[in-house]
């Protein structure tokens, strides 16, 4: 016999309702991944009660301190005798086509791009495995960072065929045995909303065009073998310091130290770490960033804003050296 409904249960909102009401509420809840007739992804929007609580951020330095990117350095990782550091370069930049191409989340590169520095360090790996490997790092990231992973036989198409689904789920069962089923590692975007929300020098609406940047330089920064060696939480906070820079979103009677210094402070960091981080990601932003904007499918899948104007401005900002900051924090007001 069918269940009738009572009149409370008839008041309660279905969890429909409740949800197209969350959407109207925050436009930045639907973001869909690929637009056509048939479908389109709708993602959640961010939690207050875990951006405004700093338990989080603590948690996660504890994370990634005991994670697989702290206990290698991928620089050394790639000085074997059939590799060499140079194609790590090569190949990181092909699976970041790849990521843009898929229309991946922004976490999906860096993460992918962990798996294959931990894997290249722990065992040896030949010349011609290089793209297998690095196609089953996507392969897995995915599945842990996208709302829709990708599948294996989309990824044949992009190693032109050279790989096949059978070479991705074996290489993907090599990956995740190497690295002892430890897959949830922590990446620089994972502290990024808990950062900007704690920021007293961004204004609210300018948190979009920030946060695009800083995944953008978050990017860049797993590209360069340099930057590997450094802590998910002093990237990210170097991309922060930089991209305010670069965007000017300093008050007036703020400088790009005090950013430097409360961001050292917020995660507990040695100032001198970020300093130095700050440094090497400056250097690679302004090799990187101009190339970038010569290409306009680059502009668009970073996330940085296609318009000259933008474009213009981040490419030509200068960024202030460590020691110039330093000279700065160390001067009497």
């Amino acid at each position: 016999m069918a269940h009738q409904l009572t009149s409370a249960e008839r008041d309660v909102p279905s969890l429909s309702s409740v949800w197209r009401e969350s959407v109207q509420m925050d436009s930045s809840v639907v973001e869909p991944r690929e637009k056509n007739d048939a479908w389109v992804v709708l993602r959640a929007g961010c939690d207050p009660a875990m951006t405004r609580d700093l338990r989080v951020l603590r948690n996660l330095r504890e994370k990634e301190a005991c994670g697989p990117a702290s206990s290698y350095s991928s620089s050394s990782g790639w000085e074997q005798t059939d590799i060499q550091p140079h194609m790590r370069r090569t190949l990181t930049e092909w699976m970041l086509q790849v990521c843009e191409e898929l229309h991946c989340e922004e976490e999906v590169f860096p993460h992918a791009v962990q798996y294959l520095d931990s894997c290249v360090a722990r065992f040896t790996v030949e010349r011609s495995n290089l793209q297998p490997l690095g196609t089953a790092c996507m392969f897995l990231a995915s599945k842990m960072r996208d709302m829709v992973p990708l599948t294996a036989s989309k990824l044949c198409v992009y190693t032109d065929n050279s790989v096949s689904v059978p070479d991705i789920l074996q290489w993907e069962v090599a990956v995740v045995s190497r690295l002892d089923w430890c897959l949830a590692s922590v990446v620089p975007s994972d502290f990024l909303e808990l950062i900007l929300h704690a920021l007293p020098f961004v204004q609210t609406p300018r948190r979009s065009k920030m946060r695009r940047h800083v995944h953008t330089y978050i990017a860049l920064a797993a590209l360069d073998s340099r930057l590997s060696v450094f802590l998910p939480s002093t990237v990210v906070c170097a991309c922060v310091s930089l991209a305010m820079q670069r965007l000017k979103l300093l008050d007036t009677a703020a400088c790009p130290y005090l950013v430097t210094n409360f961001l050292a402070s917020l995660l507990a960091i040695d100032l001198s770490t970020i300093l130095l981080c700050c440094d090497r990601l400056g250097s690679v932003v302004e090799l990187s960033l101009p190339a970038c904007f010569l290409n306009r499918s680059a502009v668009r899948v970073t996330g940085i804003g296609s318009s000259s104007a933008e474009s213009l401005d981040v490419a030509q900002t200068s960024v202030r050296s460590p020691q110039e900051m330093m000279v700065k924090h160390s001067s009497p007001p």
